[in-house]
């Protein structure tokens, strides 16, 4: 996504390690300076966070934050405050006693996000809240070492975004105060940045300054899947906490724990510099609706926020589901905005449109969608697309279409599409911190970039295989959980899709598997097992690389099948 190149094109940082900085080593050799790990670890979000108070006073509103305070009229029953300069709305809506909200932060490296305000009372016409507002962050590392020739050579890792891709391996060039990092491929000079070598800090100018300094191995948290030096990992199973899941044993559930200890292991001790093997963020096994595995790499943890690309494109067929449970009038079969598109069409990729994501010239595809600065409604852009296919008839990965089932949903509902998920899908799963992208227009984006907890993403996968309940609350039917996963179309790469999942049939031993996922770009994975009773689910950093990220489903995923007794 756009989005998310111009993340990480655009840094915005300011890192003051200086005083953490390593003795420079004594130089043999011209460069030797350089030689080894260097990195930084910003974090980027707005400023404005922490402790809001809203105060009520018949229909005038106060909020207060950050230092700032602004006031506000309530408009039927909605509440919307905006603080000055673009540093953050308050979006509210007050039902009798009950008050929802979300706090929409301002657009920076990335799109607007809205994450939800849970707000408790505080007096008469007052309630607290804690803004806890999307933040990004880009971990970037530089390993330097000198080949036989004697030429330095570099290699970037950035866990977070994959910053820059397969661009490979520097040689680099020292040029007084310079120095020169040029493509060994094809000996293009890539950047050539400042070099202060008495501070030993190397400053990156992507408009924007960014410095990376030396590291050790124990300091470069996001450069090794786990710390190094530390003891072999040994199975744990993950610790219980107030999010609805009821945690075991793997062996308490026919789970060989010597094998999840091998996988965990091998995931562990992966080459960081590898551009074969997947790099995973985080890895949560459920069997018989326990959490039985839960594990961490490359500095992420349980309780941060994850980009689920496309993974998110289910969250919509999800809200599909929601809103027809709720009395919404809308079937697979209803035609959108008076065209011959169904909503079962945009679900499964097949709306004859030119849209087509894996096709660089297609006037559809996402990309061109997100660039397109003068059409501010993405619904609009899509519509206006020219037919090249009769719908229904032809398989093409469309985000600009699966977006467009938002737009039936907020139509049939008459609610703000995050407004919805939060009311409808997040509360009753227990989730309490999840970051929404928005559209130019102030509407979710259906079609990809919803941020969650693993913990929570998981949930998606285990409530489809509960058949539509979560810890007996019902959030989807019966009917739609199994006809959303059943196969609708056929794909050309032999697998299938169902309405917004997608389908594979995985193989243990002699034995074949059907599976259902979601599944989104870097590796962000929720894969149910139905015949194992089991769920898998997986966030990862390998962005723009689907030969390697595809290996998670192919050989991860089994891996772990393998490991049920």
């Amino acid at each position: 996504m756009r989005f998310h190149r111009a993340l990480a094109a655009n840094v915005l940082v300011g890192c003051a390690l200086a005083s953490r900085m390593l003795a420079q080593p004594t130089a043999t050799k011209p460069g030797d300076d350089l030689l080894g790990l260097w990195g930084a670890e910003p974090i980027m979000g707005p400023q404005v966070r922490g402790e809001l108070l809203l105060e009520r006073r018949g229909h005038r509103w106060t909020a207060r934050i950050g230092g700032f305070e602004v006031v506000g009229a309530q408009s039927g029953d909605s509440i919307v405050l905006a603080l000055p300069g673009g540093q953050g709305t308050l979006r509210a809506w007050i039902r009798g006693a009950h008050l929802s909200a979300f706090w929409i932060q301002p657009e920076g490296q990335g799109p607007q996000y809205a994450t939800p305000v849970r707000f408790e009372a505080a007096g008469a016409g007052m309630w607290l809240a804690k803004v806890d507002p999307l933040v990004e962050s880009f971990p970037m590392y530089l390993m330097v070492t000198r080949d036989t020739s004697g030429v330095l050579r570099g290699r970037f890792r950035n866990p977070a975004a994959n910053w820059p891709g397969r661009a490979g391996v520097y040689r680099i060039e020292r040029d007084g105060d310079n120095l020169a990092f040029i493509v060994q491929r094809t000996g293009k000079l890539q950047w050539r940045q400042a070099y202060d070598s008495a501070q030993r800090r190397i400053t990156f100018d992507f408009g924007n300054v960014f410095a990376i300094t030396p590291r050790t191995a124990e300091q470069a948290v996001g450069f090794y899947p786990r710390s190094p030096g530390v003891p072999p990992y040994e199975y744990r199973a993950p610790i219980a906490r107030a999010d609805g899941w009821r945690t075991a044993s793997a062996r308490a559930v026919g789970v060989d724990d010597v094998a999840l200890r091998s996988i965990v292991r091998s995931i562990a001790g992966a080459d960081p510099l590898s551009d074969t093997l997947p790099r995973v963020h985080a890895l949560l096994v459920v069997r018989h609706g326990a959490l039985i595995l839960e594990e961490y790499f490359n500095g992420y943890s349980a309780d941060q926020l994850h980009d689920l690309r496309s993974a998110s494109k289910t969250m919509t067929s999800v809200m599909d589901g929601v809103a027809m449970l709720r009395g919404a009038t809308f079937t697979m079969d209803t035609k959108v905005r008076g065209s011959q598109i169904t909503v079962g069409q945009l679900l499964t990729h097949s709306s004859g449109l030119a849209c087509d994501d894996d096709n660089d010239d297609s006037p559809g595809n996402e990309d061109t969608m997100q660039s397109a600065h003068s059409k501010e409604d993405w619904y609009d852009f899509f519509m206006a697309l020219p037919r090249v296919h009769p719908s229904g008839s032809t398989y093409a990965y469309c985000s600009a279409g699966i977006n467009m089932v938002g737009s039936v949903i907020r139509d049939a509902t008459h609610q703000w599409l995050p407004a919805f998920f939060d009311e409808r899908i997040a509360r009753p799963l227990q989730m309490t911190h999840y970051a929404i992208n928005l559209m130019p227009n102030g509407e979710a984006y259906s079609a990809g970039g919803m941020q969650l907890l693993p913990r929570d993403l998981l949930k998606f996968g285990q409530l489809y295989l509960n058949g539509g309940t979560w810890n007996g609350t019902r959030i989807v039917s019966t009917a739609w959980a199994r006809l959303s996963t059943s196969h609708q179309i056929d794909r050309q790469d032999g697998s299938d899709d169902g309405f917004g999942w997608h389908r594979h049939k995985l193989s243990v031993g002699s034995r074949s598997y059907q599976t259902y996922e979601a599944g989104g770009n870097g590796g962000q994975f929720v894969v149910v097992i139905p015949d194992l009773d089991l769920v898998v689910a997986t966030t990862a950093g390998n962005y723009g690389q689907y030969d390697v990220w595809k290996r998670i489903r192919e050989s991860l995923v089994p891996q772990i099948m393998g490991a049920v007794r």
